[in-house]
């Protein structure tokens, strides 16, 4: 009966008139009186081509498990300043496995099309790529021009708006693996005492009702299939419906009398429709139209009335509430401090039987990495085919438990955030500052006991943290090391900040030793150009930590077991990078100072092993750097390597080839060798 509706906008859209022939207009009247007797609704899904879309489980894995995103949107926008058009992803990426349009019928190049760097999350356009791509300003509109009125927050024009697949078409597709970003703290878990019945009928292969009630994101709005263009992707309840039925092979009814431009104030008046189809599970999904200006209290108000109308005439039923989306924050209609308010009071709702989507909390990180305009699948309030896949992979996870192939690397336990400094952290002469120092833990699934703290590069004037950091403890998680991100506070001419930091990092792993599967007598450091420079300062300045102290942290020694230095800066002297001495000594350093912090003259016999790798054609920080710190260790007969590098530049071609490799290898090799982990871990 649905396809009489789906008749009917066509045969209304192909008029150029808009007046309906008064036959069609007597077939369409049938139909939705049939619709009505049936208990139906304009509004539900309709997903007009399901059989041209094939359901596969790896779309709707949850993006943060694993290490490979399927199909994340991007919206290319060319920069008229630079003439550089690019989109950037969520994740660090590793490896680019395909780049496609929306609809999924054209497969872009590398090099042709696009280009890309290990570790960044930035695809970058050729000049004459086939990709699709805009300027900011095609996606505004003169104001009162379309039918909606979208005014943007600065005055000029309208947002764009896409009734139907205008932003699909715009988009690109991409499937990549990257290195993996704690997001524990927002994504969901599967928690079975949370929906109990629902997920022990589930097991028990028996037939479940859902009901959802939403607004038009839950109608299925902007999804390709609603829409009815390729690759004709269901929305969420489908989505979520399919999957359902794939894992517990069994049969799942999913109602949905959702209707757009509804809130919470409507679904008490619809309470009937909901209790029609005798529902085990009811997802209320609202939020979008209400933060037009109704207060969290009144939202709380309205869906806690809501369920317990459901309760009164089917106590057993169970609920899961999704806390939406964000809307543009370029849309003046939307007052945006409601969303985070609307998640809290849709918690404080939860216990037993009553479960959290959270989708708001998921949407603000995204926005944190991308632009709206990459994820929008109208322009303002709608998700893209991407979202929707989002949206059924946060309501699973509710109601399917994991698996072992579910974890968040093939090497990796989830990486833990800690902070460095609980209360105040020093900056030197008894004084002291707030601080967000943290070390993000990466600890592999077969720990061999060795942990290694990162020291990203940066010029001492921001960090390098993907490329040098997340991506690199991943990497050594597959030897069995723990990697330990150091991200360290920027000095701005007070030169002991940074170290402070490290030696409290190298403290704090040896502190958590036990928890955390390390042999306190195998920690190392690591570091690239100037998080070289720290790493070596790390290697040069040290104490045995004080015995007497009350804290456990206070009497681990920072001095690390071994230093692995890529690329780095060692002295302030003559041969130093200028930008990186200015930010951590300042304009005008004393002689003093400068001695203290050119590494290569704070060697002793208490310096620890040290490899070293630099490129003969270094420009930004000479490969002397490199020499005269392997000089001094030499002549201190300290066991260290140096890897002189034929060609690569600073960094090493970005990060990639034959001259990456090359260290990586060797900096194993010789750790095996010096026996800090074991030789057949260092042939992985």
């Amino acid at each position: 009966m649905k396809q009489y509706l789906l008749i009917c906008q066509r045969r209304l859209s192909q008029n150029a008139s808009g007046v309906m022939k008064p036959e069609w207009f007597l077939i369409c009247a049938l139909g939705a009186f049939i619709l009505f007797l049936m208990g139906t609704t304009t509004s539900v899904a309709a997903d007009p081509t399901p059989s041209k879309w094939k359901y596969a489980p790896e779309l709707l894995r949850p993006f943060w498990q694993g290490d490979t995103i399927e199909g994340e949107s991007m919206l290319f926008i060319r920069d008229l300043k630079t003439g550089q058009t690019k989109a950037s992803v969520l994740f660090p990426i590793e490896k680019v496995l395909s780049i496609h349009n929306s609809a999924g019928d054209i497969t872009y190049e590398e090099g042709r099309d696009y280009l890309w760097r290990p570790g960044t999350r930035e695809i970058i356009l050729t000049k004459k790529s086939r990709i699709t791509s805009r300027m900011t300003t095609q996606l505004r509109r003169p104001a009162g021009s379309q039918k909606h009125k979208l005014t943007h927050r600065d005055g000029h024009g309208e947002i764009f708006f896409g009734g139907k697949l205008e932003y699909h078409d715009m988009q690109t597709c991409i499937t990549y693996k990257h290195a993996p970003i704690d997001w524990n703290e927002i994504v969901p878990t599967f928690n079975e005492k949370a929906l109990p019945r629902t997920i022990q009928k589930l097991r028990k292969h028996e037939p479940v009702s859902i009901v959802l009630i939403g607004d038009s994101i839950s109608s299925g709005c902007n999804a390709s299939g609603w829409a009815g263009g390729a690759p004709y992707q269901p929305s969420f309840p489908g989505l979520l419906q399919r999957h359902l039925e794939a894992r517990y092979k069994t049969k799942v009814s999913m109602t949905n009398p959702s209707v757009s431009g509804k809130d919470t104030r409507w679904v008490l008046g619809a309470i009937d429709k909901v209790l029609q189809p005798d529902p085990d599970l009811v997802i209320i999904a609202f939020g979008m139209n209400d933060a037009a200006g109704r207060s969290a209290k009144e939202y709380q108000a309205n869906t806690k009335a809501v369920m317990e109308k459901i309760r009164e005439k089917r106590p057993q039923t169970e609920f899961i509430l999704v806390a939406t989306m964000l809307g543009n924050k370029n849309w003046i209609r939307l007052k945006h401090d409601l969303f985070p308010q609307y998640r809290d009071a849709l918690s404080e709702l939860c216990e037993p039987g009553v479960a959290l989507a959270d989708m708001t909390s998921i949407w603000t990180e995204f926005l944190k990495r991308k632009q709206d305009w990459d994820l929008t699948g109208n322009g303002v309030n709608h998700p893209n085919d991407f979202g929707h896949r989002v949206y059924a992979q946060v309501l699973s996870t509710l109601l399917i438990p994991p698996t072992p192939a579910d974890s968040t690397t093939s090497a990796s336990l989830a990486p833990k955030v800690v902070s460095l400094w609980k209360d105040r952290a020093p900056i030197g002469e008894g004084q002291f500052e707030k601080s967000d120092a943290n070390i993000t833990v990466y600890r592999p699934k077969k720990s061999n006991g060795a942990a290694i703290v990162i020291c990203p590069g940066g010029g001492y004037m921001r960090l390098v943290i993907d490329p040098e950091g997340h991506r690199i403890a991943r990497w050594l998680n597959r030897f069995g090391i723990t990697g330990v991100l150091l991200k360290y506070r920027l000095p701005t001419g007070r030169p002991f900040v940074p170290i402070l930091d490290a030696q409290q990092a190298i403290r704090m792993v040896r502190a958590n030793a036990k928890n955390w599967n390390i042999d306190p007598d195998r920690v190392g450091v690591m570091g690239f150009s100037a998080g070289g420079h720290l790493a070596s300062t790390a290697a040069t300045h040290f104490d045995a930590g004080n015995p007497k102290a009350d804290k456990l942290i206070d009497r681990q020694s920072c001095r690390p077991d071994f230093a692995i230095l890529v690329y780095p800066v060692v002295t302030m002297g003559k041969h130093t990078h200028g930008g990186s001495k200015k930010n951590l000594l300042g304009p005008n350093p004393s002689e003093e100072l400068v001695e203290l912090f050119s590494n290569e003259k704070q060697v002793t016999a208490q310096t620890p092993p040290v490899f070293l790798a630099h490129a003969l054609d270094d420009k930004p920080v000479p490969p002397k750097n490199s020499k005269a710190l392997f000089q001094a260790l030499q002549a201190k007969k300290i066991p260290s390597k140096y890897l002189e590098l034929p060609y690569g530049g600073h960094g090493l071609n970005g990060l990639k080839g034959p001259m990456w490799d090359a260290w990586q290898k060797q900096s194993m090799e010789w750790l095996a060798k010096l026996k800090f982990i074991p030789v057949n871990d260092a042939k992985k």
